[in-house]
């Protein structure tokens, strides 16, 4: 196929390009020229920025089998994205987010749970709301040609956002961790590799429609000891757990404090780590072992001094926590 992709050089993309490549397919890059990468052979690179210009794609012969965009986050950007490609591509997808989600107070809810409410034309500033806007405007001008993705929290190798790699560091420091709840609280967690595999699944069998792309989540405890096993800390790791309220009441934060852990037992949480994909499933959405996952960001972490690792709970913050939890 020959695919253009929006973005494609800094996480999912990345992965995207690469096995895109593998796959055989012919890529064209469009973005702003400021990662290349040795690895990557045989492609079309066409340098300009989706907010000011978009004529490199308005070239003479350019046509393209799908369009994906990565990167889409103001409906403004899907409006002029959609003007320039709509004739010179057959079909779109759009890689949106569970953050369009109302809430997520609902255990196993699917892709018909509720949207947060904001109509087309509206204003908004939240990340979430924002992508609510993106999947309508491109809904509006694509109809059954476009396929809708939403993933939840990725993680691997090249992840800017570092929330796994802060579990990674943490587990091999080893010792005695003060953890919220009583283990619980479920995590969700997706490998961006398998991620990129269904974007190209999605491509090649012409899917429309709309897809979660999560993987089934975990109860904190066995995230622990999982992690724990796979990375054999020097000092065997020993959960202190204490209750939430209390940790709350002392500063922590959900989802920053330990990055994307949510308490599951507050009701607007009671869904998380419970989203469904059973329609990405159905159609060949697979999930590579949380062990593979965690050894490959260990690896990239351990010969990348500068990658991004989230801004966690410190030792100094736990220690200060725990004495306030007593």
């Amino acid at each position: 196929m020959k695919l253009l992709i929006i973005g494609g050089t800094g996480f999912l993309g990345r992965h995207l390009t690469s096995l895109a490549l593998d796959w055989g397919h012919e890529v064209t890059l469009f973005n702003r020229g400021h990662r290349q990468h040795p690895d990557w052979r045989e492609l079309t690179q066409l340098q300009g920025d989706r907010d000011q210009n978009l004529d490199p794609l308005l070239g003479e012969g350019l046509h393209w089998d799908l369009a994906i965009d990565t990167c889409c986050y103001d409906p403004a950007q899907a409006a002029s994205l959609s003007a320039a490609l709509l004739g010179r591509c057959e079909r779109l997808i759009f890689i949106s987010t569970i953050s369009v989600y109302r809430d997520f107070a609902r255990p196993e809810m699917d892709e018909s749970a509720p949207l947060h409410q904001v109509a087309l034309g509206e204003s908004a500033s939240d990340y979430g709301p924002l992508k609510v806007l993106c999947e309508a405007e491109y809904r509006t001008r694509w109809g059954e040609r476009l396929c809708i993705l939403r993933p939840g929290v990725l993680c691997g190798p090249f992840d800017p956002t570092g929330r796994l790699a802060w579990w990674v560091q943490r587990v091999q420091q080893g010792g005695s961790w003060l953890l919220p709840g009583e283990g619980q609280d479920r995590l969700q967690y997706l490998d961006v590799r398998d991620c990129a595999e269904f974007v190209l699944r999605a491509a090649e069998q012409q899917l429309g429609g709309i897809f979660n792309l999560v993987k089934p989540g975990i109860a904190l405890n066995d995230w622990v000891e999982r992690l724990a096993a796979r990375l054999a800390p020097a000092t065997p790791i020993v959960p202190e757990w204490a209750p939430w309220p209390a940790l709350l009441a002392a500063g922590v934060e959900p989802w920053q404090s330990y990055p994307t852990l949510l308490p599951n037992e507050q009701p607007e949480y009671a869904g998380y780590g419970r989203i469904s994909a059973e329609a990405a499933i159905v159609q060949g959405l697979n999930f590579r072992p949380l062990e593979e996952t965690v050894a490959d960001v260990a690896e990239w972490l351990a010969g990348a001094p500068d990658a991004a690792v989230a801004a966690g709970i410190t030792a100094e913050q736990e220690t200060r926590l725990r004495q306030l939890v007593r």
